[in-house]
């Protein structure tokens, strides 16, 4: 699958993209991305109980939010575009 950061996660990745292998739902995909780049990484993707998504993330399959779907429990496919955007405020 291929994965998609914006804003300064772009900078905790060290990249704008990458291609995943193997998780099979976005919950997997988020502990996957903790382990893979990290603490600060996880500190932007979990919430203040160490659960998946924080509050000021929003996550797309496909271009659908994850709300629109099964949530966490929405299931990925090989193909599949996820995107992590977080929440920018500011004016």
């Amino acid at each position: 699958m291929h994965v998609q950061f914006f804003a300064h996660l772009i900078d905790l990745a060290g990249t704008a993209s990458c291609t995943v292998e193997g998780p099979e739902d976005v919950t997997a995909l988020i502990h996957h991305l903790c382990t893979t780049y990290g603490a600060t990484m996880a500190s932007q993707l979990l919430n203040q109980d160490g659960q998946p998504l924080h509050d000021d993330l929003f996550v797309l399959v496909n271009g659908r939010h994850i709300r629109q779907l099964q949530g966490l429990a929405t299931p990925l496919q090989a193909d599949d575009t996820i995107a992590f955007v977080p929440v920018v405020e500011g004016g």
